[in-house]
């Protein structure tokens, strides 16, 4: 299928409830089984999420627990600091606590011996934290200390919360564990985390909605409503496939491709949709369109700083055999926010109709070779959610690494 590259260089205004991860109900999958080595502690490093600083906690905030910044390492894929307290030095990435969205400010800190975690409190009454997929602590405040660390792994973590009304709140946090505490392991740890960001130089975000079966009937109950052309006594032709990890390929009813580049400004939008072919009942060929593709889009919402950048994808695609406005309109919608970093991290949030199958991956690009996330895959309830009015819409919760 052909599409047309659209070269953009313009920037949306964020506005705090674009990119607020209390937005959306999370769809953070069921926890995992607590495990062992889980070992928590108070952390002495904790980032305030309202001055985008580090300090102490606040139970323990004297001249002697004073966080104080040893060195700062400004990149141009990363920023991070080695801070000292109390005796303890640790070496922490602050690339997103700059952050204009005060619910992206997590951050880590890490020594050989701990990582210290730290998130903004959005309300909830407990937060839940995994390491690697394994549950290691719940607690009510909005910092942590893990000591169950191995020096000079990587460690990923998941923080979270559910506030009233089933509002989740999830970061992901890829944490650099140094080998040792010295000043010049520190220093290199720091490059190290810096080298990691430089290897990549643009990320893709894909999205497709797909017809998983061969064949669609439009139910009974939608038919009499909808309006459309061709209902009963009639089929359509699906995609007849499932989930696809290709950057490109697969049919699809509608999709995005967005391309950031992480050493320069512009980006790239490719939007898409198949041909929709409707058929007899008996298999005889009827007709066949495609849906305008005017109404899907990615753009970036924040300036190009080669570090992290906020994106947004909409996709709005009406069957081409039905109408195209009023209330009987009936199409694919989907809409989510990410906020992407050089160095792999990574958050998502969005809203979705439940039809038909989606899904949504993250390619990050290094020379010829790129790496693959999952962060979104969701099946289609019925092809009733089509009509908007007739199925609540599905949420997207996702963070951590590609």
């Amino acid at each position: 299928m052909a599409i047309q590259a659209r070269l953009r260089t313009g920037v949306v205004a964020v506005t705090g409830a674009s990119l607020l991860m209390g937005g959306f109900t999370s769809a953070v999958a069921a926890p995992a089984p607590q495990g062992a080595g889980t070992a928590t502690a108070e952390a002495a490093f904790v980032l305030d999420a309202d001055s985008g600083t580090f300090g102490a906690p606040k139970a323990s905030r004297s001249a002697s627990a004073r966080v104080t910044t040893v060195r700062s390492h400004v990149g141009t894929a990363t920023d991070t600091q080695v801070l000292a307290v109390g005796g303890q030095k640790a070496v922490a990435d602050v690339t997103l606590a700059s952050s204009p969205n005060r619910a992206e400010r997590a951050a880590w800190a890490a020594s050989s011996k701990f990582v210290d975690l730290s998130w903004p409190d959005l309300g909830a009454a407990t937060y839940t934290v995994y390491r690697d997929g394994v549950k290691i602590a719940e607690t009510a405040g909005h910092s942590l200390r893990d000591t169950a660390v191995v020096p000079g792994a990587v460690a990923e973590y998941k923080v979270f919360g559910e506030t009233r009304g089933g509002i989740g709140h999830t970061w992901g946090l890829n944490a650099t564990v140094p080998a040792a505490d010295d000043a010049d392991t520190l220093a290199a740890t720091a490059r190290q985390i810096e080298a990691k960001a430089k290897k990549y130089s643009k990320t893709t975000v894909v999205w497709r909605s797909f017809i998983r079966q061969k064949w669609a009937t439009v139910p009974k109950k939608l038919g009499s409503y909808s309006g459309c052309k061709y209902t009963t006594g009639y089929k359509y032709a699906g995609d007849n496939r499932g989930y696809s990890k290709k950057i490109t390929g697969p049919s699809f009813r509608a999709g995005v491709r967005g391309v950031v580049h992480w050493t320069k400004s512009e980006y790239e939008l490719y939007p898409a949709t198949g041909w929709t072919k409707v058929y007899k009942k008996n298999g005889k060929y009827v007709a066949k369109r495609k849906a305008s593709d005017k109404k899907i889009d990615f753009r970036t919402m924040t300036r190009h700083n080669g570090k992290t950048r906020s994106v947004r994808g909409t996709l709005d695609a009406t069957d081409p055999f039905c109408p195209k406005s009023g209330v009987r309109r009936a199409g694919i919608g989907v809409t989510f926010d990410m906020r992407l970093a050089r160095n792999g991290d990574f958050y998502a949030t969005g809203k979705y109709r439940k039809a038909p199958d989606h899904e949504l991956y993250l390619y990050g690009h290094s020379g010829r070779k790129h790496s693959t996330k999952i962060v979104h895959q969701s099946r289609m309830s019925s092809l009733l959610c089509l009509s908007q009015p007739l199925c609540d819409r599905g949420t997207i919760g996702n963070s951590g690494g590609y």
